[in-house]
C-alpha cells in the first residue's frame, strides 16, 4: 500500500536537494514524526532506484502514533510520549522532520532530540508551515491566526492532524531554536512561490521597506550587538523566498567538536 500523502510534494522535493550531498552509500537517514510514511517512501525509491540501495539499511521512522504508518516496505518506531526518540546518541548523518514542530508543545527540547540523534557533523532538517508568508501574516492581522492554524477543539486534543497545529513558529525561531539545541550554522529556506504572496509583497513593498529600517535604526541605537548578531538571520528572514514560500524550512548541523554543546 502507498503512503497517503500529507506532506506537500514540494517541501518532499526541497528536502531531497538539501540531502543531495550525502554519501548514500553509509547515510543512515532518520523520519522523524514519519506520519503515514509519504517521505519514507519518496526517499526510500529514490535510494532504491537511483542508488541501487536496500532503504532499510539506511532509513529509519518513528512517530507518536506509529500504526498510521503505511508504508510497508520499512518498520515505524513509536516515540514516547515525552517526544524521546527510540535511537541511541550520534546515530544519524540526516534527521529529517516534516510538518511536525508546529504540533509539538516544546520546541526547544524536541529539537534537541533531533540533534541529539544526529552524528556530528550531521545534518538536521526541520520544516514548518510558514507563517511569514504574505498572505499568512495578512491573515493573523485581520483574523488573529495564520495560515493553517485556527481556533482548537478545547476537548479532543488531537496532534497528529491538522486540527493539532498547536504552535506556530516563525523562520526566525525555528533558527534561533535550532542554535539553542547545539546545531550550527542554520540555513532558512523555503519550498514553493505561492502567487498570492507575491502579489502581497509587491504591493505592499514600500511599508516592508520603511518598516524593516526603522527596526534597524531602533536595534542600532539600543542594542547594536545584537543586531551584528542577527544579520544573516535576518537577511534570510526577510528573503523573498520566505515572504512569499509556502514552507520554512532550517538545515543546520551539529557541530564536529564535542566541546560544542546546546546553550
Amino acid at each position: 500500500m502507498k503512503a497517503k500523502q500529507w506532506s506537500s510534494p514540494a517541501t518532499t522535493a526541497r528536502v531531497l536537494e538539501l540531502l543531495a550531498d550525502l554519501d548514500w552509500k553509509s547515510a543512515r537517514i532518520a523520519d522523524v514524526g514519519a506520519g503515514r510514511g509519504y517521505f519514507t517512501r519518496v526517499l526510500s525509491d529514490a535510494l532504491a532506484r537511483t542508488h541501487g540501495l536496500v532503504p532499510r539499511e539506511h532509513l529509519s521512522a518513528c512517530d507518536l502514533r506509529p500504526e498510521a504508518f503505511e508504508f510497508e516496505g520499512l518498520t515505524c518506531e513509536r516515540t514516547s510520549a515525552d517526544g524521546r526518540t527510540p535511537w541511541p546518541d550520534n546515530t544519524f548523518d540526516a534527521v529529517v522532520s516534516i510538518e511536525v514542530i508546529e504540533h509539538v508543545e516544546n520546541q526547544f527540547e524536541f529539537l534537541r532530540e533531533l540533534a541529539r540523534i544526529a552524528k556530528p557533523g550531521g545534518l538536521v532538517i526541520v520544516t514548518t508551515p510558514n507563517v511569514l508568508n504574505m498572505n499568512s501574516r495578512l491573515r493573523s492581522l485581520f483574523v488573529g491566526f495564520p495560515l493553517l492554524f485556527d481556533p482548537l477543539p478545547l476537548k479532543s486534543p488531537d496532534p497528529q492532524r491538522l486540527g493539532g497545529h498547536i504552535h506556530p513558529i516563525s523562520p526566525y525561531f525555528l533558527a534561533y531554536g535550532a542554535l539553542r539545541a547545539g546545531l550550527d550554522s542554520p540555513r532558512l529556506v523555503s519550498d514553493r512561490l505561492k502567487h498570492s504572496a507575491m502579489f502581497w509583497t509587491i504591493a505592499l513593498s514600500p511599508g516592508l521597506w520603511v518598516a524593516r529600517r526603522l527596526q534597524r535604526l531602533r536595534m542600532g541605537r539600543k542594542n547594536p550587538e545584537c543586531l551584528s548578531d542577527n544579520r544573516e538571520l535576518l537577511a534570510a528572514q526577510e528573503s523573498l523566498a520566505l515572504w512569499t514560500g509556502r514552507t520554512a524550512m532550517v538545515a543546520a548541523r551539529k557541530p564536529v567538536s564535542p566541546q560544542a554543546s546546546a546553550n
